[in-house]
């Protein structure tokens, strides 16, 4: 319900630059959280804190040859730090969901480029070193492979080379009689499945390979880079590789600091 609210509000945004509509979005988001700081904290309280910290940063630089009671006033400055920080930290509970909620929109729509109709377009298998056989690929009614179904592990993946009209199919890869799915969209909206989908076992921070060694499925769709034909920026190497989430970083600190001075939010 939420995603399709998200849709109905920010399509249009698809219809511009994505540098732009990481703009708007961060623009947006920014005000968002700004104005729910001024809200939901005593901004009296957080001033008064800030303005201490501030000041036992001074009697710390001042006190550099005094270790001992330099301790003392560190140890003041990261109480104070962390009454700050549990303050601040109280209008996530009304800003998380609705930022997870943006993210996870941006994520399926400006992460990648659609694979559009009859665009030639390959799906891979990647497996554990040194996984050795062969898979067969069982495509949807539809879609025109231009591969051979049955493919050798070669380096450690198997690919397929297709096209198809548009669409949403499912694939069928068989490997030592077991079947593994990956979903595709074809399509001239800017919408596509996950490009990635994992098979490794997940417990916790710790993972280990599929029983036939199959570590993930990919689809090739090509990746956004926000600001690679963007006057300036493009020439800049390490921003011209930015995805979306660069630029959001990027746009949203920048409106985060000039909303906050200019409302005077703390």
């Amino acid at each position: 319900m939420a995603i399709v609210l998200l849709d109905n509000f920010l399509f249009w945004l698809l219809n511009i630059h994505p540098a732009v509509s990481i703009f708007l979005i961060s623009l947006l988001v920014s005000i968002l959280i700004t104005f729910s700081i001024k809200l939901f904290t005593d901004q009296r309280l957080m001033k008064d804190l800030r303005n201490e910290m501030n000041e036992l940063q001074k009697e710390l630089k001042a006190l550099k040859n005094n270790p001992k009671q330099m301790s003392k006033i560190n140890s003041r400055f990261m109480e104070t730090n962390m009454k700050y920080m549990s303050h601040s930290m109280r209008p996530t509970l009304f800003t998380f969901i609705p930022l997870i909620l943006v993210f996870g929109w941006l994520n399926s729509h400006l992460g990648y480029a659609p694979i559009l109709p009859n665009e030639r377009f390959t799906i891979s298998a990647h497996f554990e070193k040194g996984i050795q056989g062969i898979l067969s690929l069982k495509p949807p009614v539809g879609v025109n492979v231009e591969s051979n179904l049955d493919q050798d592990i070669i380096n450690d993946q198997a690919s397929w080379s297709m096209s198809a009209k548009e669409g949403e199919y499912l694939f069928n890869i068989s490997f030592k009689n077991k079947t593994y799915s990956k979903d595709v969209i074809i399509g001239t909206d800017k919408l596509y499945a996950p490009v990635e989908k994992g098979f490794k076992k997940n417990v916790l921070f710790f993972s280990s390979p599929e029983e036939n060694g199959l570590n993930k499925i990919t689809v090739s769709n090509k990746q956004i880079l926000i600001f690679s034909d963007v006057p300036v920026l493009k020439d800049i190497p390490w921003v011209s590789t930015w995805t979306w989430f660069g630029g959001y970083i990027l746009f949203s600190l920048i409106f985060s600091m000039a909303f906050r001075k200019m409302f005077n939010v703390y």
